[in-house]
């Protein structure tokens, strides 16, 4: 089976393809028809030019087209000095995507489950969803508009030696002009769809828009007697039956119009194809340009009284400058006008030096200046040593984040009776915990980490959780640092609190925690987690505010306060709540 690759080089406006085995009949001859030639020495097909019809072929065969470079090395070299130098170029394109997913990604990021059975979980879905979708569209763009700008900072050093500045310079002027012509044609179009379509069109006003659009009528009418893929216009069709041609059908303005809706909007994408494709060249070449600090007159303006290095001018000399014009400036010539003087325009990207004014005065005062005989210039009698530009600077790597996030997705978790800590609730439960640096925390019931979030930095966590996919989740954000003496120390178990006991996982200063309530689970959780208290300890906890925790649990609390009702309503449920402090029994 042949598998194809697809490439295309904005340094050359190229298309190339590649294919692993010899091409079929049918797939050479659709490749040779749309211009394509193969080149032996690079073992590739290559087109002179991208067109939309040439890119749509190579996507059908290849799937996608990629990035060229001169060879594999050169492209491996591009790629790295891209990730490792350019950066902030590389995410530019992609900003405005990524700022759209970022704020979503603040209440629900990615990696952290979804709570299967928890209210929650059809939201948290959606919001997934319009994430990992916005993770793609922002690494898409990264990986197509990257290619017109940041490739262009990857591949500067191999562009240097084969382009220059003014060169690229008058390419944009090129393609700005093939911007322009398309603009220009596509607004027409448009024109002319909206005359056509204008409701209760009358003939006399058909012939005098069919006039000047020379729309088609298509080879579904009637074929020319004599010229068999003749298009009858839509001017021939409108006319009297006494003046249209031998053989012309007849149309009204109604199927013309119907035609143009058929047409025009086919002939409108194209245009923004030819738009698209344009736009994004300019973005590269602009990039490029913009990278080595635009041509001579970007960096230092032109002006009357300075002097400019060109073609023109003497041979390793400068130019007087003898006016400014809007593209270009005047100077003094007198090659082949035998000897004489006369002005000649140069455009400001065939310049590759300039001197300003005072410049050029301070390097006469200083007496640097050796005249021209005849008076078109000077030579300068020591050259300062270039100027070298800083390397731009390098900065976040927000396309490594975001695709690092895109990979490790969303995890599944199955729960039941999962109600997590409200943040604010979680603060106050810390709080009632009287907290120091160094203290040892046991959070039994952790669940979605709420509580471990809202301990502060210095005390050392250890955390059980029974759902793996949990679990999971809570040791990839709370992994224990490899000095435990330093920071927040959370380790993670996943097992059923109920059957540890302390000669398994220690005992420890505090007890934090907001155990599951159903059927009084609370109450067990509760009471086995004193066991785990060291003397001089204390245990806060969260318990459902019934009958039952009030006969089984008051008793043995040192505080008891019943919560405000709805403390838990942001996580689906108005449950009456207490919170509780225990001490452990002498």
């Amino acid at each position: 089976m042949t598998t194809y690759t697809a490439t295309y080089s904005p340094d050359d406006n190229k298309l190339r393809l590649y294919a692993s085995t010899r091409l079929d009949a049918e797939t050479y001859a659709a490749i040779k028809a749309a211009g394509f030639s193969w080149a032996p020495k690079q073992e590739l097909f290559v087109a002179p030019m991208w067109t939309p019809g040439r890119a749509d072929l190579l996507e059908s065969l290849a799937g996608e087209i990629g990035d060229e470079d001169t060879s594999l090395i050169e492209r491996a070299e591009a790629r790295a000095d891209r990730f490792e130098d350019f950066a902030e170029r590389r995410t530019a394109d992609a900003a405005a995507a990524h700022k759209a997913v970022a704020s979503i990604v603040e209440h629900i990021p990615l990696g952290q489950p979804i709570l299967v059975g928890h209210h929650s979980e059809r939201h948290a879905r959606a919001d997934v969803k319009r994430i990992e979708n916005g993770m793609r569209r922002a690494v898409k763009m990264w990986e197509t508009a990257d290619y017109w700008q940041d490739r262009a900072a990857g591949a500067v050093r191999a562009a240097k030696y084969k382009e220059s500045a003014p060169v690229r310079a008058r390419r944009i002027k090129g393609l700005e002009a093939d911007a322009r012509k398309h603009a220009k044609e596509k607004a027409e179009i448009e024109k002319f769809l909206r005359l056509w379509t204008t409701p209760g069109l009358t003939i006399e006003q058909a012939r005098a828009i069919a006039n000047v659009c020379h729309l088609s009528a298509g080879l579904n009418v009637a074929p020319h007697p004599t010229l068999p893929n003749h298009h009858w216009l839509a001017w021939d069709v409108l006319q009297p039956d006494e003046q249209r041609y031998r053989g012309c059908p007849a149309m009204t303005p109604a199927e013309i119009a119907e035609i143009a809706r058929r047409s025009y909007p086919r002939r409108i994408a194209r245009h923004d194809r030819w738009l698209a494709h344009i736009n994004g060249r300019l973005a590269y070449e602009r990039a490029m340009l913009g990278d080595v600090g635009g041509i001579a007159s970007d960096r230092t303006k032109p002006e009357k009284g300075g002097a400019v290095r060109s073609w023109a001018g003497p041979r390793g000399g400068w130019s007087y400058v003898q006016k400014v014009n809007k593209v270009s400036v005047t100077l003094l010539d007198n090659w082949g006008n035998g000897g004489r003087n006369f002005t000649r325009n140069i455009p400001f990207d065939k310049l590759t030096a300039i001197m300003s004014a005072a410049d050029v005065a301070v390097a006469k005062e200083a007496g640097r200046l050796v005249e021209t005989e005849d008076g078109t210039g000077f030579f300068l009698a020591d050259a300062p040593p270039p100027v070298s530009r800083p390397a731009p600077d390098v900065k976040s790597e927000e396309r490594a984040a975001t695709e690092a996030a895109l990979k490790a997705g969303v995890a599944v978790a199955v729960v039941i009776q999962l109600f997590p800590t409200p943040p604010a609730l979680a603060a106050e439960v810390v709080r009632e915990a009287d907290l120091v640096a160094g203290v040892e925390v046991l959070e039994p019931s952790a669940g979605t980490g709420n509580l471990l979030r809202a301990l502060p930095e210095g005390v050392r966590a250890f955390a059980v959780e029974v759902d793996g996919r949990l679990c999971d989740a809570l040791a990839r954000e709370f992994a224990a640092p490899a000095d435990a003496a330093q920071g927040l120390c959370r380790n993670v178990l996943q097992a059923d609190f109920l059957g540890l006991t302390p000669a398994e996982i220690g005992t420890y200063d505090r007890v934090v925690m907001n155990p599951p309530f159903a059927n009084g689970a609370d109450i067990k959780h509760i009471m086995h987690a004193r066991r785990f208290l060291r003397p001089g300890g204390r245990l806060v906890a969260i318990c459902a505010g019934g009958p039952r925790q009030e006969e089984a649990l008051r008793p043995l609390a040192s505080s008891w306060r019943v919560l405000p009702a709805g403390s838990f309503a942001s996580e689906g449920t108005n449950v009456n709540a207490v919170l509780l402090t225990m001490e452990p029994t002498p």
